[in-house]
């Protein structure tokens, strides 16, 4: 029995004693993750190991929103492509409570007084399946109802498989115990992979830490503070997609598993560092290569993305104009030029997609003796899973170059007063101009103004027309004051863009013409 108190002291002391008592209380950590584990044979997780949280590498995104049955639907979403949707419902559209849920038919298709779940993603999802999940914690909103807090453990079998598909899901979740490792580990061949796995007690408790299932060669040590350390060289026979089953328990009735995935890849490519480039040293020159594994550096510079970037280099002893390509690749590829060092680049040229096709190239204009430095890299995501590249160096073409004329004579009808010019456009390589400007002619004194504007695709010599446009001038307030046969004068502006190169002209012209009647 407590009996009730009266405190007799000041309230700022018990103000301090309350601020005490907080403070001895932590707050618990909210956690957000999914986890999962695909036996071999299992469809809908292809056998793989999936570790996804909020704010790693991936950047995970999750949602939660209520179901139709009374449940739980948690959707997670990542920029990599992956995407996985989760329904938990308890029997007879009953809201959900912490406990195990035996028995589970697909959601939501479920029979009366049978549970009813649903764990699908990536593009497979079981049109039959039976399965137990166990809701750990679940917590609802007052004010609408809607689900706040999630934690549940399940295992799924797709029409009567024995392969399972089993996994945690955790929405701002407090857990007793939980572990954490860096997400989407990925290492090359024959080199070492390290990182620690940490376990977090949400009353500081000791933990033992310990592994199963992990890759041949690999090892894990529990260095007895609540953190262990992995380390494995992958030999050059192990390539593809490994994984690792962590697990802690405090001794005081909480144990928690973590399902690693660790992607093995071929080496990178020799040129895949910007200090490390293929060097050209006479042109043309073209470089083939498998770019699959290639990886981006933190201080790469940006075109369009930088990942999966090689490097490529070329010093001219002469004054050249240049042209880098990657005409015969059989991705998406991103092509840039630089000058200077490292942490201190120049951009000269960037282009994604040149010519109507996949492929990209650029031109510029090179000076002898200065070192040009070549980024060939893929947009960041999705991320090229067969990324086969062609280098191409070579002597450029001359620059576009984009011509406009004005006919010395246009026309003019004696009854409307309607101004039509024409000219003519040069281009040196297919583009598409514009032209546009204004008409002035003098009458008895007063101005007379009209406007004008064409849009021609060039292709060498190109003729081009346009009406000129104006507004009724009344000539000493009586009658309309026209454009007549005489001098006018036109002042035009003229612009070309080569959607090929990426280069823009604009030219600006003033001249005299005279205009003649029309029929």
């Amino acid at each position: 029995m407590f009996n009730l108190f009266r405190f007799s002291g000041n309230r700022s002391a018990l103000l301090i004693l309350i601020a005490l008592l907080t403070r001895a209380l932590p707050a618990a950590a909210q956690v957000t993750s999914l986890n999962i584990t695909s036996d071999p044979g299992d469809y809908v997780g292809q056998g793989q190991t999936y570790y996804l949280t909020m704010g790693n590498s991936g950047n995970s995104l999750f949602i939660s929103a209520g179901n139709q049955n009374g449940g739980v639907s948690i959707y997670a979403d990542t920029f990599y492509g992956q995407y996985w949707a989760m329904d938990f419902a308890a029997p007879n559209n009953a809201q959900l409570a912490p406990g195990s849920y035996p028995n589970a038919t697909l959601f939501p298709y479920e029979a009366a007084g049978v549970p009813g779940f649903d764990v699908f993603g990536n593009g497979h999802g079981c049109s039959a399946l039976t399965g137990t999940f166990n809701v750990l914690q679940v917590a609802y909103n007052g004010f609408n109802n809607t689900m706040s807090a999630f934690d549940a453990t399940f295992e799924q079998h797709c029409e009567g498989a024995t392969a399972a598909l089993r996994g945690e899901i955790r929405y701002n979740a407090t857990p007793p115990l939980y572990l954490t490792t860096p997400p989407d580990e990925k290492t090359p061949q024959n080199e070492n992979l390290t990182f620690q796995v940490t376990a977090v007690d949400a009353q500081s408790r000791h933990v033992v830490l310990s592994a199963t299932g992990l890759p041949a060669g690999a090892t894990f040590t529990d260095l007895g503070n609540n953190t262990g350390t992995f380390s494995w060289s992958p030999s050059s026979s192990q390539v593809g997609a490994f994984s690792a089953t962590f697990s802690g328990d405090n001794q005081q009735g909480n144990q928690t598993t973590l399902y690693l995935p660790i992607t093995v890849t071929p080496p990178a490519p020799v040129n895949d560092d910007f200090g490390s480039p293929v060097v050209f040293s006479s042109i043309p020159s073209t470089y083939s290569e498998d770019a699959t594994y290639a990886t981006p550096a933190p201080d790469d510079p940006w075109c369009y993305g930088n990942a999966q970037s090689v490097w490529f280099t070329y010093t001219p002893q002469t004054n050249i104009r240049l042209e880098a390509n990657t005409f015969g690749s059989g991705d998406d590829p991103t092509l840039s030029v630089y000058t200077g060092s490292r942490g201190a680049l120049t951009q000269i040229a960037c282009n994604d997609d040149t010519g109507g096709t996949l492929q990209s190239r650029v031109r510029f204009d090179a000076t002898a003796g200065t070192t040009y430095y070549f980024m060939v890299a893929s947009p960041n995501l999705p991320l090229l899973t067969s990324a086969n590249l062609v280098f191409n160096l070579l002597q450029a073409p001359p620059p576009f170059t984009f011509t406009p004329s004005l006919d010395q004579f246009g026309t003019v009808s004696p009854s409307t007063g309607v101004v039509t010019l024409q000219g003519s456009v040069n281009c040196s390589e297919p583009a598409y101009a514009t032209l546009y400007g204004e008409v002035k002619q003098t009458r008895g004194g007063t101005p007379i103004n009209g406007y004008w504007s064409a849009f021609v695709p060039c292709n060498g010599v190109t003729p081009w027309s346009a009406s000129v446009q104006s507004q009724t001038v009344l000539f000493h307030g009586r009658s309309a004051l026209l454009f007549s046969g005489g001098k006018a004068n036109v002042a035009a502006t003229a612009s070309a863009f080569d959607p090929d190169t990426g280069e823009y002209k604009q030219v600006n012209l003033s001249t005299t013409v005279t205009l003649r009647g029309a029929n």
